[in-house]
């Protein structure tokens, strides 16, 4: 990669795995301080259509990690959490962590009564008592009809040809509506939280590199507890960095010199920009955070806390030239399995995260086993890493794309710990090693391991 210059593709690239549905992360280390103003004991409760019956989650958020709070069981559709205070933010009601939908408990209402149309909880709840949900739930139904609208004019100007002029009209036009009807949700539902959130979601200085974030309070740590900061972050890059490293690099310095008035924020941050820019493939960018903003002086007298700097360390460790974490476990033969070992043992090693009902690593599979086959006898070997949650699956898939090489399955998706040791949001994810058991390569698909073996194992 040209550092100089960074692809445009791997701006959009940058957005996109901040924005997908990823992995999330447990927030142990990131506790947000509750001040004697916030102490108000809430009670949460409400109804749903389906189903009469079961468990009710509740997850406090970290901008797009969650993290599980608490727990009810719903009895003839009727649920009631145990009153308790909360930190203002968006937090996350659900049956699982497929069906959720985000709702906002703040300090300023002791009850809040919420009732939900279907079994489907995401846009089918209303506000049965609470000001700032009546708000909250009914203006993401409209900010997601107006965003869509938004994307389609823009798609549209994208692949245009020839009349261009109206096609942005209608871009500018379409941003306008969203504009105005946050203004209007902005006034009905003036010192709520909710109004508070939808004012930060706008960009009022887009444009503007050092006006930009002047509609965002750093010092209230609430933001923490939703996307906009993240969202916000995002569009900054996109709109400033110019897809260049010295960009990136501006950019970085621009939001830590605004959230360095409060540590909680500040850390928020450098989390939210280190591991974005990873999952990105830029860890140039990711060194330059660790080295000035982590370990360096560049926070004046911020205090780290542990959770970040081992993100950082957990980041380094994956970086070529390192030595990643070790991988201990039984395969899908029975035999047990040493990463380390097996490394030592072959001068180049593949470790190959993948998952059953990964169209792409199936797609894949037959330049794998071409690729074992060819290079097995010289010295190569592959470690597959399923992320499956179902032993059966694992096992078909192994079989149906006829794999020989050792197999192991953390056996719980995205969170086993194999998983979050390597940091894996995607599959298929390849890192080979060398005899030494040091990263040689990071490659994004096979065709790289085969053009490196066809150099190095000649």
């Amino acid at each position: 990669m040209n550092v100089n210059k960074v692809p445009l593709l791997l701006i959009f690239s940058l957005i996109v795995l901040w924005a997908c549905n990823r992995p999330e992360r447990a927030l142990a280390g990131h506790p947000a301080q509750m001040t004697e103003a916030q102490a108000v004991v809430t009670q949460l409760k409400g109804t749903l259509t389906t189903p009469q019956r079961g468990p009710l989650y509740l997850w406090s958020t970290y901008g797009k990690q969650v993290e599980k709070i608490d727990s009810t069981t719903i009895t003839n559709g009727r649920f009631a959490f145990h009153p308790r205070t909360y930190e203002p933010g968006i937090y996350m009601l659900g049956t699982s962590e497929n069906n959720m939908c985000p709702i906002i408990l703040s300090s300023q209402e002791p009850v809040v009564e919420l009732g939900f149309r279907t079994g489907k909880l995401e846009n089918s709840g209303y506000a049965v008592q609470s000001k700032e949900n009546e708000g909250w739930l009914t203006y993401m139904n409209k900010e997601a009809a107006l965003m869509r609208a938004i994307k389609d004019a823009q798609a549209a100007l994208r692949k245009a040809t020839d009349n261009k002029s109206a096609l942005e009209e209608q871009v500018a036009q379409r941003e306008k509506d969203l504009w105005n009807y946050q203004e209007e949700m902005i006034a009905k539902y003036a010192a709520t939280h909710f109004a508070k959130l939808v004012r930060w979601k706008q960009e009022p200085y887009k444009n503007d590199f050092a006006k930009y974030w002047d509609n965002i309070d750093f010092k209230d740590e609430s933001i923490i507890h939703s996307r906009v900061l993240t969202d916000r972050i995002e569009s900054f890059m996109r709109t400033h960095s110019r897809g260049e490293q010295s960009g990136f690099i501006q950019c970085v310095d621009a939001v830590a010199a605004k959230a360095k008035v409060n540590d909680q924020v500040l850390e928020f941050a450098l989390s939210q920009m280190l591991t974005g820019f990873y999952e990105s493939g830029l860890e140039n960018i990711c060194s330059y955070i660790v080295d000035h903003y982590i370990h360096g002086d560049a926070c004046g007298d911020a205090d780290m806390s542990e959770a970040i700097k081992n993100t950082a360390a957990s980041i380094g460790q994956l970086a070529i030239g390192k030595t990643p974490p070790n991988i201990q476990m039984q395969a899908h033969n029975g035999e047990w399995v040493d990463l380390y070992q097996l490394a030592s043992t072959h001068q180049y090693t593949l470790v190959m995260f993948w998952s059953s009902w990964c169209e792409h690593c199936k797609a894949e599979a037959p330049q794998v086993q071409n690729l074992y086959r060819i290079w097995k006898p010289k010295g190569f070997e592959i470690l597959g890493v399923s992320i499956d949650q179902q032993p059966q699956a694992w096992l078909a898939a192994i079989e149906e794309r006829n794999f020989r090489f050792p197999n192991v399955c953390g056996m719980n998706q995205y969170k086993s710990k194999v998983a979050q040791d390597y940091r894996i949001t995607r599959t298929p994810t390849y890192f080979l090693l060398n005899d030494k058991k040091e990263i040689v390569l990071k490659p994004k698909n096979i065709k790289e391991v085969q053009t490196f073996l066809t150099e190095k194992l000649k």
